[in-house]
């Protein structure tokens, strides 16, 4: 099964996105048909596997033994729970400076590179207006200037750039390739309104100062200590801004500039590695549990960045820090390792070079030093560090080789500066560099290590507890004696509170599940897998549609192995007695090989045309996660209308299993899955009564693939994005459940577009009306990937096209008198992708954050700035910290205040056809991912699926 059930014996797990289980592997990942298991896809690429609850085992690192570890004691009646965010504020009298630029190259034209920019800020700012200044005072200057592309920001005024002396040309280009740098314009600005700000007190007669300095970066305990600074050094305090016609920011400027401020804070004590920052002298190399090194360094990474928080009922909002602790992953071993397998400085032939060559060109590499990525273009085989020059430097007329280079400019001494090759990526602005093999490794991690990622990688809440008191001491005031130990975020107007916040919380109840007339058990409400063997549908065999299924499998296998395997499913088909049955006998058995040899069997057995109730079973030992006979045989399919499941035969072998009885729990996951793609609902959620029916869900998403190298362009390029539209309708039944429909269409979109599908709702929602015949009493939307900053532009122009499809669909299905009134709408954005996590206050004598919040709990009392915010706490492994969604509901019409959304999304959470357990999100929005997951990973971009065969159909799964 991989994609779906593993019962309690390792493989995928859930609850790390395919990686081992609550026990070892529960189910594996949530993801589609069992190709890409854990990923999303079939059972091709298996589970991601990962331990258990019950350590080390079978299937993916999970299964049996080891220990259980602390239990949690029961949570179900949790009230208060401890965030990760530490409440902070601005001082009285706090402000800064915003200055807009302008660079121009030779021609008149603005510049777009931002690095040229930022070299020709450096060369302006620095080198020219501030050429004179004493070196102490410009260092002091230095750390309160930050540079943002089309401005830059600064904690106190620049000499010489007051507003009576802009716009000020620094640079003409005479010295700098004909590039020109000017300052246009200046503002000070104050907090935003929004903002709580530390009180005034203001006794008669006199004024308020900070406890800080204006000329320099120092700040203090009390009045005291400021004025004798002051008075030794001629220095001034920091008064009110507001005399000097400051301004109010706009909350997104406010944030930038305070983000900046805290980047550079840590960078002054930690090194930055993408968006975290690690102790680079603290690390350590994963191991197994018995004790072999994995080849990956793991180190900590703290995560933190300001945002404003609302708690429920205050209307002014507060400043607030995110800390978090994550993991960063770098191979031991260096690229120079592997392609010499273990002996630098060895010549390699030219076979050699062409196998290095095919496997590591196009591949992105991280630079061990900086971390940052690259893309190898090329090798050079006939040189080392030592004897390839660097292009275009000299030292007194001879030139410097990548040896010397990097020992004199970049303080390393290379181990191995004769050994070759040299490396070729592709660096900034498009220019190609040479990099030493082995100063960089390999970004893509073995499969086994990504099987253990969920034991290795994870940090669980008193970890998470230990990392926020860490930062603290990076930028507290005085807690470190290292450079600032004043402390920068003081120095600016910023002060951190000791307090973290706390937030009201309820434990959702598990809504009603039924599996054929069977009643889902609360106590099974995690995993309810167990239950479904047990449910039956009794639909007479002469009653059930016969589905064809055509086989294709590799030629590694058997064809009576083949045909064994194909009778266990076609039997736990069958067993279910649903609508749906297939016949004892395949319609075909076909023998395939890789790539090419099989999508072209695939494509010449239905070169003849359609052909009624196919069902297409691919039994396939695939080369790797990344096959590429997936996406190309999945396009074939969906484009003529055929259901297909695929079963990888390299994650587990069941043509001669080890276990018999696992591999019938992979299959029985097989089978519910083959079912639920054909339109059968195994089980069915109680929605809250309330909720109007007929009722339209809708789910929404969109997939971007990564970049990849072109060797034609030589470079990075991303491929297009896919949007993924779900329409699901739920009309009134009986009472044990409620019928349910389903539409879905797909759209291609320019690489990297999220947003601007206004059009595209409308029209997917008018189809689902029209071809479902169903005038809804309410429409609620769960929108995946929105950030904040598009809430008051981009989703309202989503809402409009929504309004308009359920307007259109409504005439198109001709509505009655009764509902010729607007359809009540509900738009919800679902972040998955946020820092927030909540753990427990002191329970039962164990220390605050010893534990995670348990699953369904109920988070409002953090607020946005405008909109209502809830969220719904996810669940975890035991060595980790449980993961909250946080649910923004943008725009609600008045007729359904009376549901509650928060009930609705948790009932939702647990409607997902492929997995037996609550997932993070709604189904729809789940369904809308995995689709756009498969049309964005075809070559068409999902252009040409056929939606109205696959209506009533889940077959992305």
């Amino acid at each position: 099964m991989s994609g779906r059930d593993r019962g309690n014996r390792g493989g995928g797990g859930r609850y790390h996105g395919g990686g081992g289980g609550r026990h070892g592997g529960r189910q594996g990942g949530r993801g589609g048909d069992n190709y890409h298991g854990g990923r999303g896809g079939d059972n091709y690429h298996g589970g991601r596997g990962g331990g258990g609850r019950h350590g080390g085992g079978r299937g993916g690192g999970g299964g049996r033994g080891g220990g259980r570890g602390d239990r949690a004691p029961d949570l179900s009646g949790v009230t208060s729970l401890l965030s990760n965010i530490v409440l902070s504020s601005v001082t009285p009298n706090f402000s800064f400076f915003m200055y807009s630029i302008d660079c121009k190259d030779r021609s008149g034209k603005g510049l777009d590179s931002l690095s040229r920019r930022g070299t020709l800020f450096n060369e302006a700012i620095w080198k020219t207006l501030l050429k004179d200044m004493p070196k102490k005072q410009l260092t002091d200057l230095e750390r309160v200037v930050f540079f943002s592309g089309s401005f830059f920001y600064s904690a106190r005024p620049i000499p010489g750039l007051e507003e009576a002396n802009l716009p000020k040309e620094l640079l003409d280009g005479s010295k700098t390739d004909g590039d020109s740098f000017a300052v246009q314009k200046v503002w000070q600005f104050t907090a935003p309104k929004e903002i709580l700000e530390a009180p005034k007190v203001v006794p008669s007669g006199s004024i308020v100062c900070d406890h800080r300095c204006q000329d320099c970066t120092k700040a203090f305990p009390d009045i005291r200590g400021l004025l004798q600074h002051c008075q030794e050094t001629g220095h001034r305090p920091v008064f009110d801004p507001k005399e000097a016609g400051a301004k109010a920011a706009e909350t997104p400027v406010f944030l930038s500039y305070v983000n900046m401020v805290l980047s550079r804070a840590l960078s002054e004590r930690l090194a930055k590695w993408g968006r975290e920052y690690i102790d680079p002298t603290k690390s350590h190399e994963a191991t197994d549990r018995q004790g072999n090194k994995l080849g990956v360094i793991i180190y900590q990474a703290y995560s933190a960045e300001f945002g404003l928080v609302r708690p429920k009922g205050p209307n002014k909002a507060h400043l607030a820090l995110t800390v978090d602790l994550r993991a960063k992953l770098l191979r031991s071993q260096s690229v120079l390792d592997v392609i010499s397998d273990g002996q630098p400085g060895r010549n390699f032939s030219q076979k050699d070079q062409d196998r290095i060559k095919r496997q590591w060109i196009g591949e992105t590499v991280i630079y061990k030093i900086d971390k940052k990525t690259y893309s190898i273009v090329g090798f050079k085989f006939d040189h080392s560090a030592a004897s390839l020059p660097v292009e275009g430097l000299e030292i007194s007329g001879k030139p410097v080789s990548h040896a010397q280079y990097f020992k004199d400019r970049k303080n390393i001494n290379l181990q191995y500066p004769n050994a070759k090759p040299m490396v070729e990526v592709l660096g900034k602005r498009k220019q190609n560099i040479f990099l030493p093999a082995e100063l960089i490794c390999g970004n893509e991690l073995d499969r086994r290590v990504k099987e253990m990622l969920p034991m290795i990688a994870s940090y669980k809440p008193d970890q998470r507890n230990e990392a926020i008191e860490k930062i603290k001491t990076y930028l507290l005031p005085g807690a470190q004696k290292t450079k600032g130990a004043g402390g920068l975020l003081p120095a600016c107007g910023i002060v951190m509170s000791e307090n973290r916040l706390q937030a009201k919380a309820t434990v959702m109840p598990v809504p009603m599940l039924m599996a054929a007339g069977v009643q889902i058990p609360k106590e099974k409400s995690e995993n309810w897998a167990p239950v479904l063997g047990r449910a039956k549908f009794n639909v007479e065999a002469n009653r059930s549609t016969q589905l064809k299924p055509v086989v294709f499998f590799s030629k590694k296998l058997k064809k009576s192995g083949a045909q064994d395997v194909y009778n266990r499913i076609a039997k736990l088909v069958n067993d279910f007695k649903t609508s749906y049955s297939f016949s004892m006998a395949p319609l075909a058995l076909i023998e395939t090989e890789e790539q090419e040899r099989h999508w072209g069997a695939v494509e010449r057995y239905f070169s003849g045309g359609n052909k009624s109730n196919i069902f297409v079973l691919d039994f396939t030992k695939p080369r790797g996660t990344l096959d590429p006979a997936y996406p190309v045989i999945k396009q074939m399919l969906t484009k003529s209308g055929y259901l297909s499941q695929f079963v990888n035969f390299n994650t587990y072998q069941h043509d001669q299993p080890r276990d018999m009885k696992r591999s019938s729990i992979i299959l029985q996951g097989v089978a519910r899955q083959i079912l639920q793609k054909a339109g059968v609902r195994l089980w069915w959620v109680q929605l809250p009564k309330e909720i109007p029916l007929p009722a339209v869900f809708v789910g929404v998403d969109v997939f971007h693939a990564p970049r990849v190298y072109d060797p034609v362009q030589k470079q990075r390029v991303a491929k297009a994005s896919c949007a993924a539209i779900i329409v699901q309708v739920v009309r009134p039944g009986d009472q044990k459940r409620h019928k349910v429909e389903i539409y879905s269409e797909t759209v291609a979109r320019s690489a990297g577009e999220e947003y601007g599908l206004q059009d595209a709702l409308s029209s997917t929602i008018s189809n689902a009306l029209r071809f479902l015949k169903v005038n809804p009493m309410c429409c609620v939307v769960w929108r995946d990937g929105i950030g904040d900053s598009a809430f008051d532009t981009l989703a309202f122009e989503e809402i409009a096209g929504i309004r308009r499809g359920l307007a259109g669909g409504q005439k198109l299905v001709g509505a009655g008198q009764q509902q010729s009134a607007p359809v009540p709408l509900s738009y919800i954005v679902a972040q998955k992708r946020i820092a927030t996590k909540f753990v427990t206050r002191g329970v039962q004598g164990h220390p605050d954050g010893k534990f995670g919040a348990p699953p369904g709990t109920l988070v409002e009392g953090i607020q946005g700035l405008r909109y209502n915010t809830f969220y719904i706490q996810g669940r975890a492994p035991p060595f980790s910290t449980p993961k909250p969604v946080r649910f923004v509901v943008v725009e609600q019409d008045k007729q359904l205040n009376r549901t509650s959304m928060p009930l609705l999304t948790w009932a939702m959470c647990h409607d997902y056809p492929n997995w037996p357990g609550p997932i993070k999100v709604p189904s729809v929005c789940m369904h809308a991912h995995k689709l756009a997951e498969l049309g964005g990973s075809m070559v068409d971009c999902g252009k040409n699926i056929d939606h109205k065969a696959y209506a009533n159909t889940v077959h992305f799964l």
